[in-house]
């Protein structure tokens, strides 16, 4: 008898537990709740957003913890309202029920990390002007995701950064520590996603942030260096910060950059550490930019011999070319290193006007009369055609130096005393060893 009257009271326990979570979940009045959520979710399949924000707002103000539905669902309603309403007050009216989706959904389901950054991006994009109060949020978000916080919401926090700094209420130094913290959120993200449709937005992201750093007025070296020096003078050995001392400063907008101590102990570090193809080429260019020309050919070398990727060896086979033209002199081998980038990146037009300008420099001598020492100029034209035709980046450069050496051209008369007729081939002879096609001065 006891036994039955135990099983009872268990069942009885049971049954009242239910309707106490129904009560919990769909309000005080259930039925009504479930028939809402049916009304206005069958509306919102329909897109039809009018008829279905009675009985969604019914939900929303009585039974808020039925389903998440209710928040999801909330988003797309207030944003179709705010769009589509022309009285501003009542627009905005709209924007702080949108602010409250968020909230209450937190409050009923948690996820505050996600949802929080969510709500910034919301805030900023229907009220510009709430950078301060956006980025309270964001800084919030940030502290409980870190480089966790979704890709979408980290570029819009350094952007709200960026408002701030401008307005003078951000210094340069928090913008950098911005910068570092959303970049290499940023990049792990990159490094880890594994949707294929998410990859380039990311990759975007990464541009535009870089790239708005970049133009910023805290992207001089002098902050970059205040900031990073101390930090690097008490952490010698630490090989990540060295990292992003390089990554900074190669987005600097001068030389000093590259000319500081803190960039070559940085880059010796890195090197160091791990001898990478990235590593050498830091050291090459910080070398190259203090004229160390010895240990930036050394590092250059190494530097392609360690890059895997075509188009990377390209580009800095064409760096080495520049070390030989501007700072060696040595036009053979700024040619040879040239051609070794185009070789690697056929479209590569930097290093095709390399060799017009390695050729314009180092013709002195070139002829054993005034005609062949002009004929000199239409295999420094073709060049700069070349690099025009594969790369636009370079077209109005080029296309002044087209202009420049054309007019340097020999004559028609000057042609004839040697039997030389236009459109003939001609070889330009010395180091250069150049066929070309004959062409006269206009």
């Amino acid at each position: 008898m006891r036994l039955k009257v135990l099983y009872s009271v268990a069942a009885l326990t049971l049954v009242l537990s239910s309707v106490a979570y129904a009560q919990e979940n769909y309000g005080s009045e259930p039925e009504t709740c479930r028939t809402n959520l049916s009304i206005y979710t069958e509306y919102v399949n329909q897109k039809n957003y009018h008829d279905a924000l009675p009985a969604w707002r019914w939900c929303f103000e009585n039974c808020p913890g039925a389903t998440r539905n209710i928040y999801i669902h909330g988003v797309t309603i207030m944003e179709y309202f705010i769009a589509n309403e022309s009285d501003p007050a009542i627009q905005q009216a709209y924007v702080d029920t949108l602010l409250m989706v968020y909230d209450r959904r937190m409050e009923y389901y948690g996820q505050r990390e996600i949802q929080l950054g969510r709500k910034g991006v919301a805030l900023l994009k229907y009220r510009p002007d709430a950078v301060e109060e956006a980025k309270k949020i964001f800084d919030e978000a940030y502290a409980l995701s870190g480089n966790n916080t979704e890709f979408f919401v980290l570029g819009i926090y350094f952007k709200t950064g960026l408002a701030l700094l401008n307005q003078g209420k951000l210094s340069k130094d928090e913008l950098v520590e911005l910068y570092t913290k959303v970049i290499d959120g940023l990049n792990e993200q990159l490094a880890n996603e594994t949707k294929e449709a998410n990859i380039p937005k990311i990759q975007e992201a990464i541009k535009t942030v870089e790239d708005l750093f970049a133009t910023s007025s805290a992207a001089d070296c002098a902050t970059i260096i205040n900031i990073f020096e101390p930090k690097f003078i008490q952490n010698p050995t630490d090989v990540e910060m060295a990292a992003k001392i390089i990554a900074l400063l190669d987005r600097g907008r001068s030389d000093d950059c590259k000319l500081s101590d803190l960039y070559l102990k940085a880059a010796v570090l890195l090197y160091n550490n791990e001898k990478t193809a990235n590593a050498a080429l830091s050291l090459a260019q910080s070398f190259f930019k203090r004229g160390e020309n010895a240990n930036a050919e050394q590092y250059y070398l190494e530097a392609i011999n360690l890059e895997q990727d075509n188009l990377r060896k390209a580009d800095i086979s064409y760096e080495l070319g520049l070390l030989y033209f501007a700072n060696f002199k040595n036009y053979p081998k700024a040619r040879q290193y040239a051609r070794m980038a185009i070789n690697f990146n056929p479209n590569h037009g930097k290093a095709y006007m390399l060799i017009g300008r390695a050729y314009a420099a180092g013709s002195a001598g070139c002829g054993e009369n005034a005609f062949e020492q002009k004929a000199v100029n239409w295999v420094i034209v073709d060049q700069f055609i070349k690099a025009r035709n594969v790369d636009p980046s370079v077209a109005e450069d080029a296309n002044e130096m087209i202009g420049r050496y054309s007019s340097r051209f020999p004559t028609q008369e000057e042609a004839f005393w040697y039997d030389i007729k236009e459109g003939q081939s001609y070889t330009v002879g010395c180091w250069i060893g150049e066929t070309t096609t004959v062409r006269f001065i206009k």
